[in-house]
């Protein structure tokens, strides 16, 4: 009888092991649209204005997680859809980390883009956490530059005039390091931005990665 208790049981726990051993030996899963840094990427000092006027500086990185995008206020769908995005699911993000979650939406287009046209813009979106920062082109190129985005402007002389810039989305850690770039998904006839399920599963994603840095 004990016997044909034993050898069923074995036979249970070498198919357990076995089912173990294959998931811990098959590659770790890189998500499609996501890039990890190998090291986080220091970001030079930069002279920046927010929306209220006030002065930003790398210092206001520090003691927070930072989600920045570039874009203007006078776009058209890329900003308007991924500021939307961002403020919807920061509370869901936010539990992924005990420091603050901010997100900065820097302008590359300072001609129009005043602190009060910023401010009245982020605050359509109800969400505290969102910063709306630019500067003039010395400054802001730089910048945007070393955030690994980009940004080109017209030289149109119309006043309704758009701007050309990237549609991701950075993260700078606490340390105001550069560690990871969440890319939009490029679909034939879709406005190019990141997916609301690809930051759902990729953000704590990134996050359990650097842990383990």
């Amino acid at each position: 009888m004990a016997n044909k208790i034993l050898y069923p049981l074995i036979a249970v726990l070498a198919l357990v092991a076995g089912l173990v051993g294959y998931h811990l030996l098959q590659p770790s899963h890189t998500p499609e649209h996501t890039l990890l840094y190998p090291q986080p990427r220091v970001l030079a000092d930069f002279q920046l204005t927010s929306h209220t006027g006030s002065a930003v500086t790398r210092e206001q990185l520090y003691g927070q997680w930072t989600l920045a995008f570039v874009g203007y206020t006078y776009c058209p769908d890329i900003c308007p859809l991924t500021l939307a995005q961002l403020a919807g699911l920061h509370d869901d993000l936010q539990q992924h980390v005990a420091e603050p979650l901010n997100i900065w939406f820097v302008s590359v287009d300072p001609n129009r883009d005043t602190p009060a046209q910023m401010a009245s813009y982020v605050q359509y979106f109800q969400q505290a956490a969102i910063t709306g920062v630019t500067a003039g082109h010395d400054q802001l190129f730089p910048f945007v530059r070393q955030l690994g985005l980009m940004y080109a402007m017209s030289s149109t002389t119309d006043e309704h005039y758009l701007v050309d810039h990237s549609a991701s989305i950075v993260l700078i850690n606490p340390k105001g390091q550069l560690v990871a770039m969440f890319k939009p998904e490029l679909a034939e006839g879709r406005v190019p931005t990141v997916r609301s399920q690809d930051l759902l599963a990729d953000f704590p994603w990134v996050i359990r990665q650097l842990a383990k840095s």
